[in-house]
């Protein structure tokens, strides 16, 4: 019976004019980002040219206009050695300028990496292009965050120009599970998901009549759409993997990313930063992925049986999915005097779970991956439950009645 509600599933979804319009914008998107978007970005630190150019000219220019006067001791009225300083800031700079005239990511990225002198950037903001303004914190998570991943990738051997700019699949990959990764999906699932059981009062005759349970058909309908989630999700970032793959390179998902764990003291010391691989990342990311995407089938067929209306159900899903961002932006670290960790709303952007970042904004050690899955698998059981209930009192007779 399960195979049977399987090809129906398959077969509305894949005709529903609105999810292959979906499928188009999200290949649009793909294209788009990788092939317009991408090849334009640089890396934060990346070394504004022009910029280092002047300053070695004025640098230069400052030493040798001191030698040619004679002036070369310390100004008795500032106390500073004018050409010690010039000549200091020359010998800086100038490896910077051999690395980019060379060629030479692997010298570029030791460079950029040892603490000194730090040469003009094009990202502004100290090379992180945050746009935090004076959230000093924050600002120093992302240097703290941005020098992490430059060491990581600063050990590798075969160091390239894409691995140094984050562009390579396994980096993009990363990126897009850590960012807003988890939200594009979540809102592509409640899209897809907002007709399910609704779309039933189309085939009211049909559905009458199914020679199994009405709880178990709800279970094998969202198991259905569920598991066809997934596969255009797989679909859809593999495409995405491969075609970066193909353009940037594949990188390797043994290269460490920031990892965040607050222990002691101020919580931008670089003690409280580590790393943890991209496979690591993705692997949980992917379990989150799995619960969260079950989890809002569920919670789709539920608010279905309550509104049956397909628009409201897509509504008050996108408001629950935004939520947090609505209440705070998850920088509470209690909610009603309860930890924020407990509460599964925190966990829709795992990726700030995982890199820490939550665990920072809250100055806490509660947003651990362990946590978020024992936190969203009690929320899944919870709206089994409410299922379970509701699917007793809105039958099937009287769901299909009432619909339309």
């Amino acid at each position: 019976m399960f195979i049977a509600v399987f090809r129906e599933t398959l077969k509305r979804t894949w005709r529903n004019r609105k999810n292959r319009l979906v499928l188009v914008l999200s290949l649009v998107a793909i294209f788009s980002y990788l092939l317009i978007y991408l090849p334009g970005t640089e890396h934060p630190t990346t070394i504004d040219r022009e910029g280092l150019a002047l300053q070695l000219s004025t640098e230069y220019g400052t030493k040798e206009s001191r030698i040619t006067q004679g002036d070369i001791a310390i100004n008795n009225f500032t106390g500073i050695n004018t050409y010690s300083v010039a000549k200091e800031s020359y010998e800086s700079y100038y490896p910077f300028h051999s690395a980019i005239d060379n060629g030479d990511i692997r010298l570029l990225a030791d460079l950029i990496t040892t603490p000194g002198l730090s040469p003009p950037k094009t990202g502004g903001n100290g090379g992180t292009g945050s746009g935090y303004g004076s959230d000093m914190h924050r600002v120093n998570y992302e240097l703290a965050v941005m020098q992490t991943d430059l060491r990581a990738v600063a050990e590798l051997e075969n160091l390239t120009l894409h691995l140094y700019d984050q562009k390579t699949a396994a980096q993009q990959l990363h990126l897009f599970m850590k960012t807003n990764g988890s939200l594009i999906l979540l809102l592509i699932t409640i899209f897809v998901a907002s007709e399910i059981l609704v779309d039933d009062r189309k085939h009211r005759t049909l559905k009458s009549g199914q020679p199994f349970g009405w709880q178990r058909y709800i279970l094998y309908q969202s198991l259905s759409l569920f598991t066809i989630l997934i596969i255009a999700f797989t679909a859809l970032l593999s495409l995405f993997y491969l075609v970066t793959g193909i353009l940037y390179g594949f990188g390797t998902f043994g290269l460490g990313v920031s990892s965040y764990a607050y222990q002691d003291g101020y919580r931008g010391e670089l003690v409280n930063f580590s790393t943890r691989s991209i496979g690591s990342f993705v692997g949980m990311s992917i379990a989150f992925l799995l619960c969260l995407i079950y989890l809002f089938v569920r919670l789709n067929a539920w608010m279905s049986l309550l509104f049956r209306h397909d628009v409201v159900v897509m509504i008050i899903g996108f408001l629950i999915v935004g939520f947090n961002r609505i209440y705070g932006g998850g920088t509470e670290p209690v909610i009603f005097g309860i930890g924020a960790h407990y509460f599964p709303q925190n966990y829709f952007e795992f990726g700030q779970v995982l890199s820490g970042e939550r665990n920072f904004l809250t100055l806490s050690t509660g947003f651990t991956f362990e946590t978020g899955i024992i936190v969203l698998v009690i929320s899944i059981v919870v709206i089994e439950l409410l299922l379970l209930v509701t699917a007793k009192w809105m039958d099937r007779q009287k769901f299909v009645r009432e619909v339309g």
